[in-house]
């Protein structure tokens, strides 16, 4: 059960990443054409871009941390011995797990914040701007939960294959 919805969660945070990304690119192009061919500026092309650039960069943050394709610089890491190696991951998982909590608990409070805070053109509030940061917080929670845990285990975590991301 536990497989289905990690499954169900990652499907929809790569579908809804993928669609702003697609969006902030489409927005701007629109509005770098319209204003370079027929001198025609959108007010909204740039709020629609930082609100769809906000949920791709965070949702598509949780996509690759469970793929476990984050960037890191483990050199240090790979040359200890086998012991020295998990204590690290331990207390790597551990930081992320305690720093993602904080991001939730912070990031809902900043949402509620900006309820009463509209943008500029659309009139958008910017609550939806910024519930990005705890929702995906609460993913990369769930996801440094479970590495932690494996950790503890002794098992290894392994990059998930591309015939399985979705």
């Amino acid at each position: 059960m536990g497989e289905k919805i990690e499954n169900a969660v990652n499907s929809a945070a790569l579908l809804i990443s993928g669609f702003c990304f697609s969006g902030m690119i489409m927005s701007i192009a629109v509005n770098v054409i319209c204003r370079y061919f027929f001198n025609l500026s959108f007010d909204w092309a740039e709020e629609i871009a930082y609100l769809f650039f906000n949920w791709a960069v965070f949702l598509g943050a949780t996509v690759i941390f469970r793929n476990q394709e984050m960037v890191a610089i483990d050199i240090v890491v790979n040359r200890l011995p086998q012991g020295a190696r998990r204590a690290a991951m331990i207390i790597n998982y551990a930081l992320i797990l305690a720093i993602t909590l904080a991001l939730v608990v912070w990031g809902f409070r900043f949402a509620m914040n900006a309820w009463i805070r509209k943008s500029t053109a659309l009139g958008i509030s910017y609550f939806f701007y910024d519930m990005s940061i705890p929702l995906s917080s609460l993913i990369l929670a769930g996801y440094a939960l479970k590495y932690l845990v494996m950790t503890l285990k002794g098992e290894e975590i392994k990059q998930v294959p591309v015939e399985e991301r979705l």
